[in-house]
């Protein structure tokens, strides 16, 4: 930071009273305030208390025995200070100086200030103040730039600090056995036996580890950064799935919609149909009753006539025609109506079902993968002898480890280690080379160590992350690792399962052979479930904490719940397990009971062969491929 931006308001004013520092006291936690306000802060809020938390950050911070007045000084806020005001002092004098002293009627305005008799001059008197003999080796410093980093930075490096023993002379020596400032002369008086050195190369030796000691908080402050731009890529893909999902329900209800219409349309129609064809027959039926009724209405019409009008003579001649007319009526037949319903009524079904029913139709909330690659490196691995990339891990900090294997020449079997960036930081080389044993596998252990196995030798062996041995102890052919929850090692070996203590007690075997072909691979759950990825037979053996076979899943295939060639899983927070399947090319997601969820990732994700995976500290899948590919996906 340019020493510009240093000298501003913020950097010199107290966040208490607002106003530039008086006896500026910092904290552990590097806040610094006024003497007078922090002790002004404590008396009010905590008083007889021997420690504080500070104003800004809430960082608990001691108080010394001495009290406020004996917290460290906030030397770089005095020096500052001091030179801010130095600078306010020059910009202050317009005029020139050396023409007020000569009482010059009108003084001409200063163009030059001189560092080293801190005087503003004219253009003239700059120029006169240089050829004395004197003051030839004068700095001298154009006006309109004195806000410029070069004028701030010179004046500091010209700031003098008397000797602490003295207090007259100009300080050149740091004695860092009483961690004081002196003067050549004190030192040979007073500080002869002490390892005292100039104060240029105190200083270097300092920033030096200064140096040290910040990079690995810089170092974790860019975690910090990675974190924060993950967690905003969640957020992200949070409101993303929110507004698809959220489409996706009203599509679904506007089909739903659009079916139920057609449906009631439909039905609609229907009972128009139906109720046309029932009418049409009653009409049809009242049609004929009413002309047959009109027929006899006509014949007793008729006869009546004939009975109540006619005479003898008439009655006589029209009584056949009328016999004969009634006759003919009496073979008519009434219409019979159907035994059919005439009523239509909409049956449906429970509302319990229709409600199901619809439930189903517009679909379940679920989480589902997002997919996207978020990054990508290769492992360099050699192709004679073939290497192939064995097992990904990551760990609390962020950094991912990575096995390679060769199983024609095993001497050459390490694991690296890359940091965030997939930077190589280190590599542990195989410990039996010479006689060619299997080293492989990965697994963190609860003090942040790399637990390894060597198929041959029939050991454990753990390291720390800087590659040091830290232990190794015997487990019967091994070939995969893992840790539970309660810091345990829990091996696959050839034909068992063992807990071991990790000084390397046996605390717990069961029986669990294997197909033999393929090395085994481990992992426990949260709940300190087991899982055993069994490659030869294709599928994986879940066991309970108590070494208790629970379910298998899996069987040779490539359809759902099926497996071609199984290798590393991974257990989610919430039970479900992830698994690698690698002629498949893709991931299954199982569940808790060890049923198939579905495929997380396949080759339509770039995926290609993959061996192995881990979820880092930012939540993100990271999947290694047999072929060297690191893939990180976002979930």
């Amino acid at each position: 930071m340019s020493l510009s931006k240093i000298l501003t308001e913020d950097f010199l004013t107290c966040s208490i009273c607002f106003e530039k520092f008086k006896d500026p006291k910092v904290l552990g936690c590097s806040h610094t305030f006024c003497q007078h306000c922090l002790q002004d802060h404590l008396d009010r809020n905590f008083k007889g208390q021997p420690g504080f938390p500070c104003p800004i950050c809430r960082h608990q911070c001691d108080l010394p025995r001495g009290g406020v007045s004996s917290l460290q000084t906030n030397h770089l806020v005095v020096s500052i200070s001091h030179t801010l005001g130095q600078v306010e002092q020059a910009k202050a004098a317009k005029k020139c100086e050396v023409c007020c002293l000569k009482n010059a009627r009108n003084p001409l305005m200063a163009t030059k200030r001189c560092l080293d008799c801190s005087e503003s001059m004219c253009g003239n008197c700059s120029s006169d103040h240089v050829l004395h003999k004197l003051n030839r080796d004068h700095k001298l410093f154009p006006v309109d730039q004195i806000d410029s980093d070069e004028y701030v930075t010179e004046l500091r490096a010209r700031q003098n600090i008397l000797c602490d023993h003295n207090n007259k002379d100009p300080v050149e020596i740091f004695c860092p056995v009483c961690k004081m400032f002196i003067c050549v002369g004190c030192m040979v008086l007073e500080h002869k036996d002490h390892d005292c050195l100039r104060i240029n190369t105190a200083a270097d030796k300092r920033k030096e580890k200064l140096e040290l000691n910040i990079k690995p908080i810089e170092k974790k402050s860019l975690l910090y950064d990675q974190f924060k731009t993950a967690a905003e890529d969640q957020k992200a893909s949070v409101e993303e799935g929110r507004k698809k999902a959220k489409n996706q329900v009203n599509q679904q209800l506007q089909l739903m919609i659009t079916v139920l219409r057609q449906c009631a349309d439909d039905l609609l129609v229907e009972i128009d149909a139906k109720s046309d064809a029932k009418l049409e027959v009653l009409d049809g039926l009242i049609a004929i009753a009413t002309a047959d009724q009109n027929q006899l209405d006509d014949v007793v019409d008729f006869s009546r006539k004939v009975i109540n009008h006619g005479n003898n003579m008439d009655v006589l001649q029209m009584a056949s025609a009328c016999e004969q007319s009634s006759e003919s009526v009496h073979t008519l037949d009434i219409p019979t109506l159907s035994a059919t319903m005439t009523r239509l009524q909409l049956i449906t079904k429970d509302m319990e079902e229709w409600v199901t029913n619809i439930n189903r139709c517009l679909g379940d909330v679920v989480p589902a993968v997002c997919g996207r690659l978020v990054t990508s490196f290769k492992v360099e691995l050699a192709k004679s002898p073939e290497e192939v990339l064995s097992h990904v891990t990551t760990d609390a900090n962020g950094d991912t480890l990575v096995g390679v294997f060769c199983n024609v020449e095993r001497s050459v079997n390490r694991i690296h280690i890359y940091d965030t960036n997939f930077v190589l930081q280190g590599t542990i080389p195989n410990p039996r080379a010479a006689e060619k044993y299997a080293f492989a596998g990965i697994a963190i252990d609860d003090d942040g160590n790399i637990v390894t196995r060597c198929l041959g030798s029939n050991e454990i062996i753990v390291y720390a992350k800087t590659g040091n041995h830290v232990r190794t102890f015997h487990s019967e052919s091994p070939e995969a690792i893992a840790v539970n929850s309660k810091g345990h090692y829990v091996v696959a070996g050839r034909n068992n399962l063992t807990v071991h203590h990790k000084d390397g007690k046996v605390l717990q075997t069961t029986p669990d052979p294997g197909e033999g072909k393929y090395f085994k691979r481990i992992q426990c759950k949260v709940n300190d479930d087991v899982i055993v990825t069994d490659p030869g037979d294709h599928h994986i053996r879940v066991y309970d904490p108590t070494l208790q076979l629970k379910y298998r899943y899996g069987t040779l295939g490539d359809g759902d719940g099926q497996v071609n060639l199984p290798g590393g899983t991974f257990c989610m927070d919430n039970g479900d397990i992830i698994l690698t399947d690698l002629k498949n090319h893709r991931l299954h997601l199982v569940s808790p009971d060890g049923k198939f969820r579905q495929f997380l990732l396949s080759k339509e994700n770039g995926l290609d062969g993959p061996k192995d995976v881990a979820i880092n500290r930012l939540g993100q899948l990271v999947v290694g491929e047999k072929t060297g590919e690191i893939k990180v996906y976002q979930l």
